[in-house]
């Protein structure tokens, strides 16, 4: 009874956390960001439009019955991704372009690789940046597929994929709120993605964030599938499944390490213990693994050990150039780091890091920290143009609004801006809700796992370099805790 009591107070002190994170964070945004120069008038026609649709979408739910709902939920699902997916990839080749920098670096050595045995004009790159190597070996798989079957227009191919990826993430998270709290519930998550703007235009944009997107989800769906499931052989499927799913994703992009934490903690709060460890050490073992078989593969025969060592970029680099000017990204500190011995990067980076910190001060950090969340959490386009803007194939009406240098962008940002804000006041609603009330979810399950791997996030961002893009891969997360606001007693949506 106490080890119960305990996990229920802890789980609430999480909500807590979650509802002060966030709504600090939604009241900057709305009130005090001097870094996008929103105003509130601006982000209130997006905040508007998206509190009438999710009024609108509640109100025709309630008047449906729900025994109806429940036998064609699985029909209306699979019709829109059906047609979320025509849309993405229509988009996806109306807003083609010349891939540069990063995404080039992934895309082009992938093409390479498969065409040629080897991504020779990247080595010096995966060099600096080893931290991409997954994402392009992923590419490389989905490239060396397709060219079985004779297809070589491999920008097509990362359009089809990634589309794919991101309907497949819709079509999880509705399927994670239908878990938790029932069909309505996960028609209104359906609802919520169509508010999310980007989504649209992301197909063309298979960098990491979309590439890795659907990850967080399916393995916390994973594991509630596992919660329910009393089979032995089937709880090792689960588990091997979500071993399969982390690693992949991790591999694309570690934030996705995240989710794992946050499952790990929701476990330890709610199941016993042989489970958290099997969670761990089964999701552990196969990214352990499976990096380690890669990564020797591409240092035995791509990128010489000698070659790596000497060009690697040490983790604290990110972290030192976080405490500098909002944490933008800085050639300076790029010059600073590399102007040491391999050895010695590290130990450097550190040392500038702590003289940061120290010049700072605590008020100093804290209010670094609230810009770099303003930033990180407060573009409602997540940034995208970052890749849309690379000499883009065609001129569209479109690309007025979503490339920063459209004459409409403004606009299309503080719009879409506003929209994230709704998802983001929802999910505040739904955590104060959890903490006071007593809403009872289906199976006893509580949405704590997504709480926590958006506090994971944040925690993580506002102590790296600074971007609205890095946060993308998380979406799906707040639109899972945004949703489940939208829940209330078994017989309202």
């Amino acid at each position: 009874m106490k080890e119960k009591s305990l996990g229920k107070i802890l789980t609430k002190c999480s909500y807590v956390l979650f509802a002060i994170a966030f709504g600090y964070i939604s009241l900057n945004i709305m009130f005090a960001d001097k870094i996008h120069s929103y105003k509130i008038t601006k982000l209130l026609p997006g905040m508007m439009v998206g509190g009438v649709v999710v009024a609108i979408g509640m109100f025709i739910l309630s008047k449906i019955a729900q025994e109806k709902i429940d036998r064609h939920f699985k029909k209306v699902l699979i019709v829109f991704s059906i047609v979320y997916y025509i849309v993405l990839i229509r988009m996806g080749f109306l807003l083609r372009f010349t891939p540069s920098f990063d995404m080039d670096a992934i895309y082009s050595g992938a093409i390479q690789w498969t065409n040629e045995g080897n991504f020779s004009n990247f080595y010096e790159y995966f060099g600096y940046f080893p931290n991409n190597l997954g994402s392009m070996g992923f590419l490389h798989i989905v490239f060396k597929i397709a060219s079985l079957f004779g297809i070589k227009h491999f920008f097509a191919v990362g359009i089809i994929v990634n589309s794919a990826l991101i309907t497949g993430t819709a079509v999880i998270v509705s399927l994670i709120c239908e878990k938790i709290a029932g069909s309505k519930t996960a028609l209104m998550s359906l609802i919520l993605v169509l508010l999310c703007f980007p989504f649209y235009f992301m197909g063309a944009a298979f960098y990491t964030d979309s590439l890795s997107l659907i990850f967080p989800v399916l393995f916390y769906y994973l594991y509630l599938c596992l919660k329910d499931e009393n089979d032995k052989k089937k709880q090792i499927i689960y588990l091997v499944t979500m071993g399969v799913s982390l690693t992949i994703g991790m591999m694309i992009k570690f934030t996705v390490v995240i989710v794992l934490i946050a499952v790990v903690i929701d476990a330890f709060l709610c199941i016993s213990w042989k489970k958290v460890l099997l969670i761990l050490v089964v999701s552990l073992a196969f990214y352990g693994v499976a990096v380690s078989i890669y990564n020797h593969n591409i240092y035995k025969n791509y990128i010489s050990d000698e070659q790596y060592q000497n060009l690697k970029t040490p983790y604290w680099h990110w972290i030192m150039m976080g405490l500098q000017n909002n944490g933008y990204y800085n050639p300076e500190d790029y010059e600073y780091t590399r102007s040491y011995d391999v050895n010695e990067r590290s130990a450097a980076c550190r040392k500038k890091a702590m003289e940061r910190i120290k010049e700072l001060g605590v008020s100093g950090l804290f209010k670094l920290w609230t810009n770099k969340a303003v930033i990180c959490f407060g573009d409602g386009t997540y940034a995208l143009s970052d890749f849309l803007d690379d000499t883009p194939a065609n001129e569209t009406g479109i690309h007025d609004y979503i490339l920063y240098a459209g004459k409409n962008y403004s606009k299309y940002q503080s719009f879409s801006t506003g929209l994230l804000i709704v998802l983001y006041l929802l999910a505040i609603v739904g955590a104060g809700r959890d903490i006071v009330g007593k809403v009872k979810y289906r199976e006893s399950i509580f949405p704590t796992a997504p709480r926590l791997a958006m506090l994971g996030i944040l925690c993580f961002l506002i102590l790296w370099e600074t971007s609205g893009r890095y946060f993308t891969n998380y979406v799906p997360i707040l639109i899972v805790c945004a949703s489940l606001t939208l829940y209330w007693k078994k017989e309202v949506v």
